[in-house]
Order: C-alpha cells, then sequence, then structure tokens
C-alpha cells in the first residue's frame, strides 16, 4: 500500500502550513471546488465508457425517466412525473413540460424516443445495454412516451433510472456519437459542462435552472467544479494537503487514517452499492482442476476472515459492513434472510477439506486482484497461504481484467462490483449470463435469474433472488466480503453528501461546502 516517506509528509505539512492563508485555499470565496480524479476520463458520456469516474460526470449532467432513491429505496419522478404499467411490457411515461436542455431547447418526447430506440439498436453497439428487453418507443403526444417491451422484465423501472437522455436534435446528428461526452454533451442535469479537455479535466458550471431538483435529486450544491485528472496518488494526497485540491476519493486505509489527523482536512466515508467480493472457477476453464472440487472451494472460503478484511484493510471504518450476498441492504430485492451464508473462519477444517480433497499439502493458485482491490486480493493470498495453498499474486488493470475474464483466465479472483437500484441484476448478470464471463454454468441459478427477472410480484422476485444467493454460497462459487464504501478525504469546510447509488459511491450535485 502506498505510503508518502517521512520527508515527503514533513514537507507537504510544512507547505500546507504557509498555504492556509494562501490563495488556493480560497477556492470557497470563488465557489469553485477541485475534485481529484485518479483515473481522467475520455468523455462525459458514461454510455461510450462506463467507468466509474465517467459515471460519475454522467449522473451530473444528464437526467434519466425516473430514479431510483436508496434511501427510501424506492423509484421516483424524474424526466417523467408519472408512469402507468398498461401490461407486463408495457409503460406509458407522461414527462415533465418545464424541463430545457442545457442550451435552452425544450425537452421533449422526441428526446426519449430517439434515445431508447437508439440504444436498442444493434447497429449503435452500446457497450452496456442498459434497457436491451425494450423493444421500441413511441411517441404518443409532445409530453408522453409508451415503452414496449420484448418481455416481462421486473426491474425495467431500475433500468431506466440508468439510462441518460441525451437531445436528438445533437446526439442523433453526430456520425460518430462518441464524440457527443466530449464535444458536444448538452444534457438537462444539475451541472451543466462549462469546458471538457482530457489533459486538463472537465469543469462543470451549476445549472441555476434547474427543474427537478428535489429531495432526491437535490441541486447542485457549488457554482463550479473542476474534475482534475491527477492520476498519481502522492501527488494527489500532496494537493490535498497544500489546499490545491479539496477532494480526492478511493484513499487507501492507511492513508485515510494519516490525513484524518491533518488540521485542514477531514474524511468521509459514504455508503453505496459497491462491494468486495472473491470469485472461484468451479469448471476448470483456466486449467486449475482443485477449483472444480466443492470441498476446495469451501476450504477456501473457510480460510478467509471476512471481519479482519473489514476491519483492517477496507477503508471507510463503521460504513464497511461484511455482506452476505451479492448485494447491499440499499437495494430494496438483495435478501437479508438467506438460509446459506458464507462460512465462518475455520483453519483447522479448511485443512481437513483439503486433505480430504485430494490436496493435503496444498495447491498452486493465482489470486487476482484488480484497480481498487489490490489490498484486499493481497490480504486474501495471505490468508489462503495459512493453510498451505500457495498463492500467487497477480494484479490487472479492469481493461486487462476484462479481456482475462472472456479468456477463460481467472482462477480466484478479486474484485469489486457494483449494484444499481432495487434489485441485484447488474453482479448476476455479470458473472451468470454471457458465457465468456461464466466460470460455473449453473443452469438451477439461470432458471431462477430467469424467473426473478420476470415476476412482477416484489415479495415472490425477492425470494427468488435469496434462492440465487443461497446456492451460490451452498456451492461456494463466489464469496462476498465486504461492501465498499466511497472513501473520500477533503477540505474540512467541503461536505460529501450521503445517498449515492453508483459505482463511485458519490453523487457531485451532493457536494457542497459548509
Amino acid at each position: 500500500m502506498f505510503r508518502l516517506s517521512a520527508a515527503a509528509w514533513s514537507t507537504a505539512l510544512a507547505t500546507a502550513a504557509i498555504s492556509l492563508s494562501s490563495p488556493a485555499w480560497a477556492q470557497k470565496s470563488a465557489d469553485m471546488l477541485r475534485f481529484a480524479f485518479q483515473d481522467p476520463i475520455q468523455t462525459t458520456d458514461a454510455v461510450a465508457d462506463p467507468k466509474p469516474e465517467t459515471r460519475i460526470a454522467t449522473q451530473a449532467i444528464f437526467d434519466s425517466l425516473v430514479w431510483y432513491d436508496p434511501m427510501t429505496r424506492e423509484i421516483k419522478p424524474s424526466l417523467a412525473e408519472s408512469w402507468t404499467r398498461h401490461d407486463d411490457k408495457t409503460l406509458e411515461f407522461k414527462l415533465r413540460r418545464d424541463v430545457r436542455w442545457h442550451d435552452g431547447s425544450p425537452f421533449t418526447a422526441d428526446d426519449v424516443v430517439y434515445t431508447y430506440n437508439w440504444h436498442v439498436d444493434p447497429a449503435s453497439k452500446v457497450r452496456y445495454p442498459t434497457i436491451d428487453f425494450v423493444d421500441r418507443a413511441e411517441k404518443i403526444d409532445q409530453f408522453t412516451v409508451r415503452v414496449v417491451e420484448r418481455q416481462a422484465t421486473s426491474d425495467d423501472l431500475n433500468e431506466y433510472g440508468q439510462t441518460p437522455i441525451f437531445p436528438a436534435a445533437i446526439h442523433g446528428k453526430l456520425a460518430d456519437k462518441s464524440e457527443f461526452g466530449r464535444k458536444t454533451p448538452i444534457g438537462t442535469g444539475p451541472f451543466k459542462v462549462e469546458s471538457f479537455d482530457t489533459a486538463k479535466g472537465t469543469v462543470l458550471l451549476r445549472n441555476d435552472d434547474y427543474a427537478l431538483a428535489s429531495k432526491w435529486r437535490p441541486a447542485a450544491g457549488v457554482k463550479r467544479m473542476h474534475l482534475m485528472p491527477i492520476p498519481d496518488l502522492q501527488t494527489e494526497i500532496a494537493l490535498l494537503m497544500t489546499g490545491a485540491v479539496d477532494v480526492m476519493r478511493d484513499v487507501p486505509k492507511d492513508q485515510a487514517e494519516s490525513l484524518s489527523a491533518h488540521p485542514g482536512i477531514a474524511v468521509t466515508a459514504t455508503g453505496g452499492p459497491v462491494f468486495f467480493y472473491m470469485a472461484m472457477d468451479a469448471t476448470g476453464r483456466s486449467g486449475n482442476e482443485a477449483l472444480a472440487k466443492l470441498q476446495v472451494r469451501k476450504a477456501v472460503e473457510m480460510a478467509i476472515d471476512r471481519a479482519s478484511l473489514a476491519k483492517n484493510v477496507v477503508s471507510g471504518g463503521e460504513a464497511v459492513k461484511i455482506i452476505d450476498a451479492l448485494c447491499t441492504e440499499a437495494q430494496a430485492d438483495c435478501p437479508q434472510n438467506l438460509k446459506v451464508s458464507p462460512p465462518a473462519t475455520n483453519l483447522s477444517e479448511a485443512r481437513k477439506l483439503l486433505a480430504e480433497a485430494g490436496y493435503p499439502d496444498g495447491f498452486d493458485v493465482e489470486v487476482g486482484g484488480i484497480t481498487g482491490a489490490k489490498e484486499v486480493a493481497e490480504a486474501v493470498a495471505g490468508q489462503l497461504r495459512q493453510i498451505g495453498i500457495r498463492a500467487r499474486l497477480s494484479f490487472r488493470t479492469i481493461s486487462s481484467y476484462r479481456d482475462a475474464e472472456t479468456a477463460g483466465k481467472l482462477q480466484i479472483s478479486v474484485g469489486h462490483f457494483w449494484g444499481a437500484g432495487a434489485a441485484p441484476v447488474a453482479p448476476l448478470t455479470k458473472f451468470f449470463t454471457a458465457p465468456s464471463r461464466d466460470y460455473w454454468r449453473d443452469p438451477a441459478i439461470q432458471q431462477l435469474m430467469r424467473d426473478a427477472n420476470s415476476e412482477m410480484d416484489q415479495p415472490k422476485r425477492a425470494d427468488l433472488y435469496r434462492r440465487i444467493f443461497d446456492r451460490i454460497n451452498e456451492q461456494a462459487y463466489i464469496m462476498p466480503l465486504s461492501t465498499f464504501p466511497g472513501s473520500f478525504a477533503h477540505a474540512k469546510d467541503v461536505v460529501i453528501g450521503m445517498g449515492a447509488l453508483n459505482s463511485a459511491s458519490v453523487d457531485l450535485n451532493r457536494i457542497a461546502w459548509k
């Protein structure tokens, strides 16, 4: 884990003390908040590039038809003021009449119909089509849209809440749609894009005419926000300490503890839908035959001390929660009454199971960690070595992880994922639907998923999800480890608001000055 050297800390602290009265700490008076991004964004359009940093920007600039409120666990109005479900496959949305795009043009049904039909057009080649269950969107009148789905989809409203609406008159004219988020990112959201530069960063300007401001989707809390590309953690910390940056995210645990002692800096952990997991190849795709045995996978899980990981490795303090399913309590359909939970730590029983499976001296395995999960992967590998498993570590970027995943090269992978909306559809879809990503090939889970996806009765649907997660735990396919709170270090006169439901656990419009 990264640490500033003692000399670097001393120099940075001295500089910070001098800078407390300098213009660097006077950005509050100018109402310009500077947010450091370790992974610079190449666009403001998460449809084109769905990484966490881009999603943060997209949700600040664009709106969707509806909004899932994790505080009440309910679907709320957004661009649509109301909706009616005519049958299991048809919804009709009444749109707000007082919304304008950032360029001043009116928002109408044409924009929704265009966005949805573009999303589901195979020629569009949308990377992660959130509404691929939609057959078509139809304009009924200027402020009414009918959406027809190909099959009953219980999670449809949640997915509509994750789909940003684009201006038909602008996005529709672009031959290269990937240019939209870089050159003409016109939205309806709480922030406008004042400037975009991959090297200098993105400057957002508060939309003072934001018509959708509500308790669940508040107006922007600052006038301007500069999303600054600073890929080096040491540089981020030094700039925060000297007052040249106001907020940084994904702060490692040891750095968060050190920064919290600084007189001008606070550390905030936000809840959210992100969690850590440990997945094992149960089908032998990766060539590791040991993991294909249930006894071995159970032994691996018994070696893992999730409480220790949550307390000593994951940043976030009391916000870190141990979970038994691949979802969080912010999601209404996340089951809290599992009949089968991951096993408790038991090293002697783990060694016994390994011996019974034919591996009394352990076996060799690769433990792969991805960006953001390095420290957790290191700790998991260390815990596996306690029962004789010879774990070797490998670390991958998100893109190289995806390549290895689809190529069938993952043995044990430690990562993080998130689930937006009420239902845990996203992680289950990621792991168990696409053959290139499925290391379990369990027909029982796949049937239960189909049943849950079409079950419109919420209690019945929640029970189906419980059965899915019971099966995952029973077969020791994927071990949920803990929640992954957003960890932010920031100037003490900054407030990081709660209530985000995205892969970064923060909404830019919920950040404000005290």
